[in-house]
């Protein structure tokens, strides 16, 4: 479990850093991450923690891969609804408008 405990402080730790120093929210006068982020690492951290003793080994071993994909940002806590508007963006770009007729603004004689 101390290891979980560890890998968890880790993460939390990575999320806060990254968004201190990237920006975080844009609006606020304290640059600071979202409660999303901080709920799906205590979520999944969670689930691991509850994990029957006789896959001791296992959930240590998952938490800290969490962190290192973090690290090496193949993972984003928190980011579901940001990849769900990024492919909603995407669709948007790729479909076409139907063209654009000219109207003439010459009078009629």
């Amino acid at each position: 479990m101390s290891g979980m405990l560890g890998a968890f402080f880790i993460q939390v730790g990575i999320i806060t850093y990254r968004d201190v120093t990237q920006g975080g929210l844009q609006t606020t006068p304290i640059k600071a991450p979202l409660p999303s982020q901080y709920l799906s690492a205590i979520l999944i951290y969670g689930v691991l923690g509850v994990m029957p003793a006789s896959t001791a080994p296992l959930p240590g071993l998952i938490g800290w891969g969490l962190v290192v994909a973090t690290m090496l940002n193949l993972w984003t806590p928190g980011s579901a609804n940001a990849a769900n508007a990024a492919n909603a963006k995407l669709g948007s770009a790729l479909t076409t408008a139907p063209p654009q007729t000219q109207v003439s603004t010459a009078p009629k004689s």
